[in-house]
């Protein structure tokens, strides 16, 4: 696989080389190593065994673009299981979303009825911090691969949106695939520019089809907005010891009750609150340059003083210690250093924080 390089102009200044690309092609490879190549390349992120029948004739051909921001990717691929384990999760401390757009054939849980796959024209959500165990049929996939702290914001339950499949003939559905295709086929002649630009467009419509198939909350669009500030303010002030349900209503004038409303499609404001601070732990404790902080100084940032109750709240939330989340991360880097630096889209979305 090969990613565009970047250029320089005379004098130092960094040219617009356009959109980097990164393509995987195994026409030339015989099945065996075409399928070694697929699942090592895929290891970054999956578990993957093809289903029966598929090893003699084993083909993929995967094409990205890293916008910065936000990665739009494809695969043609024959069937094949796909598993992310809670272990894994722990290992890579990856946190982003990707909504797969199925082109041909279908995706969905292995264990799942008809209405839980995605066929042709459907959308299926993938939350890379949750465990996963799909299945597909031979399938060609459109995929939009974007970090939560970008789109969490913009959706009304944030974390419920694991391997839900979106009706194609949903009417926001049919609006994100149009511009996703047509994202994808204008992207080799796009500027950096031009990427950057289309990238909120982008977020703000995939959001508005996920929260399509969300229950109708009592709320205007109004009080939505008014939630999704909140949720900004929230995370840019999320290791402050004066985030209280008092100071945000006093901030945005309005009163606790209301606030205590808003929040109740999240499970409450303090379950909100301490979700996210718990996210920010996990993600220093998996960071490498985090090594030499101790778990407690990383749990104190964020208000947790008691170790007990910051290791309890952490398992229910990860279905691990925090030790063991950090060893595991450990465990991650040193069997990912085989992968060499190819700047491919693999490297790319471990990189969407």
């Amino acid at each position: 696989m090969a990613a565009a390089g970047n250029g320089q102009e005379p004098g130092g200044a960094l040219a617009d080389c356009g959109v980097p690309r990164s393509v995987l092609d195994s026409a030339s490879l015989a099945p065996r190593q075409a399928i070694a190549l697929w699942q090592e390349n895929m290891s970054f992120f999956y578990d993957v065994r093809l289903r029966s029948g598929g090893d003699d004739r084993f083909h993929v051909h995967a094409e990205a673009f890293d916008f910065g921001e936000i990665a739009l990717s494809s695969y043609r691929c024959v069937a094949q299981n796909f598993d992310r384990s809670r272990a894994r999760i722990g290992r890579d401390g990856l946190d982003q979303i990707t909504v797969q757009l199925c082109l041909r054939g279908s995706h969905g849980r292995r264990d799942g009825g008809p209405d839980e796959k995605a066929c042709p024209g459907d959308l299926i959500v993938s939350d890379l911090a949750q465990a996963q165990s799909t299945g597909t049929s031979g399938i060609d996939s459109l995929n939009l691969t974007m970090p939560r702290r970008l789109l969490a914001p913009l959706l009304k339950a944030p974390d419920e949106h694991n391997l839900r499949v979106i009706p194609g003939n949903a009417p926001l559905t049919a609006l994100l695939r149009g511009h996703l295709l047509g994202l994808y086929q204008a992207a080799p002649a796009m500027s950096r520019r031009d990427a950057e630009s289309v990238t909120r467009p982008t977020l703000d419509l995939a959001a508005a089809a996920i929260n399509l198939t969300v229950a109708e909350e009592a709320a205007t669009s109004v009080q939505l907005a008014l939630t999704s500030e909140i949720r900004r303010h929230i995370d840019r002030h999320i290791s402050g010891r004066d985030l209280t349900a008092e100071t945000i209503a006093a901030l945005f004038g309005i009163s606790t009750r209301k606030l205590y409303y808003l929040f109740e499609p999240h499970g409450g404001l303090s379950r909100y609150i301490q979700e996210e601070r718990l996210r920010r732990c996990r993600a220093e404790l998996v960071d490498p340059g985090r090594r030499h902080e101790a778990i407690g100084e990383i749990a104190g940032r964020y208000g947790f003083v008691h170790r007990k109750s910051f290791v309890r709240a952490f398992r229910r939330s990860f279905d691990m210690t925090p030790r063991e989340m950090r060893a595991l991360a450990a465990e991650g880097r040193g069997l990912n250093r085989g992968h060499g630096a190819n700047r491919s889209l693999w490297h790319w979305i471990r990189e969407l924080r």
